[in-house]
């Protein structure tokens, strides 16, 4: 018998149960896992299921942890919420591996680095960017004050300057969940 692609097993839903499971790992990891998720606009439940639940990625993940595992760094004791699948993967690799679930846990996450650093140059950019956005926004109102002053109010140039200020306004209006907050 021919089994329907689009149809969906038990086994299949039962892998993508959520199970509360607990890590010891450090601060670092904890904080980059959560800061990557933010960055991805994405649960870290998801993110964690991505990232364990390649059995070759993982499989060399395991690999590279044995090598460099640190076992002198602090750890605290933080639960996630993961998918079961993801936690079977987890304990089977890390089981075949010789390395504690934790450890390759860590490793996994630490996989993101690179992003998370990418991302924060981003961020830099942007702050950078929203500098001259503000100089450019008061710069076009000062020119609207200005033809307001020189000009009449019917004047095809100054209705069009004053065009050009509302669709700034909009557009820097739209951008503001791009743009950093500015801490005061």
């Amino acid at each position: 018998m021919i089994s329907d692609p689009l149809s969906i097993s038990a086994r299949e839903l039962r892998g993508k149960q959520s199970v509360r499971a607990t890590f010891r790992l450090p601060d670092d990891t904890i904080e980059l896992l959560k800061t990557a998720a933010e960055h991805l606009a994405v649960k870290q439940k998801s993110l964690l299921d991505q990232l364990v639940e390649n059995r070759q990625v993982l499989d060399k993940v395991a690999q590279e942890g044995r090598v460099t595992g640190k076992s002198d760094i602090p750890r605290r004791q933080k639960t996630f919420v993961l998918s079961r699948k993801a936690l079977a993967m987890l304990e089977e690799i890390s089981a075949r591996h010789g390395i504690a679930r934790d450890l390759l846990l860590e490793c996994s996450v630490q996989r993101l680095i690179p992003f998370v650093k990418a991302e924060q140059e981003k961020q830099k950019n942007r702050s950078r960017l929203s500098v001259d956005i503000t100089i450019f926004l008061d710069t076009s109102r000062t020119l609207l004050q200005k033809s307001e002053a020189l000009l009449d109010s019917d004047d095809r140039l100054r209705l069009k300057i004053e065009k050009m200020v509302t669709q700034v306004e909009k557009a820097i209006n739209d951008m503001t969940g791009l743009l950093p907050v500015e801490k005061g």
